[in-house]
């Protein structure tokens, strides 16, 4: 997957957008026209909300993703490396 600065300015604001949920601690990982965000799982809930869910799903679909994802895993890091194994 080619980083560009179009992508990480995409990741930027969907991280900056989902903090303003009060989720300090996320990570939005790229994948092309995915969307995976990571969240710790205390706040899985909170993003899970039918109002934060759909104001998520749309934020993220105007960033120009075709699907949006959460991991169920939660929030860690390195998480992209396990893609490379």
């Amino acid at each position: 997957m080619k980083i560009t600065k179009k992508n990480l300015t995409k990741v930027d604001k969907g991280e900056g957008f989902l903090r303003k949920f009060g989720i300090s601690q996320v990570r939005v990982r790229h994948h092309n026209k995915i969307a995976r965000i990571e969240v710790p799982k205390e706040k899985l809930p909170k993003l899970l909300e039918k109002k934060t869910r759909r104001q998520v799903l749309s934020y993220f679909k105007r960033l120009g993703y075709n699907y949006v994802t959460v991991d169920l895993e939660g929030y860690r890091t390195g998480s992209m490396n396990e893609i490379l194994k």
